[in-house]
């Protein structure tokens, strides 16, 4: 992927910008939404690469979201990240590409997951 575009989905500034520092000196395209509709907007007008969704984002509103995605054919593979990032994917439909990283965030790996995609 020479330069993935990237949608990082998070509830609050703090979070959501957290994830973007770590990835803002790459070679990536980066995107944020600060709630689900404008992260449908997104997605529904852009071709990402990645959603990195923020476990802090996961409410039980998120339902609806992943069956929009269904809905417009939209598939693409999720980083969720945040507390408790793996109790958290039972949350995401199973048919869908998941990779969790908890706090300290593995950088390093999540580099080299992407690059894999």
């Amino acid at each position: 992927m020479d330069r993935a575009r990237i949608l990082i989905l998070g509830q609050t500034k703090e979070s959501t910008y957290e994830i973007r520092n770590l990835l803002d000196n790459k070679r990536f395209e980066l995107e944020i939404a600060l709630s689900r509709d404008v992260g449908k907007m997104i997605l529904a007008q852009r071709k990402m690469n990645l959603l990195i969704l923020h476990t802090e984002a996961i409410t039980t509103e998120m339902e609806e979201f992943f069956e929009f995605l269904e809905e417009k054919g939209i598939e693409i593979p999720i980083f969720l990240l945040g507390e408790e990032a793996k109790k958290f994917r039972e949350t995401i439909p199973a048919r869908t590409e998941v990779a969790c990283f908890e706090k300290p965030y593995a950088v390093e790996e999540m580099l080299t997951s992407i690059k894999a995609l």
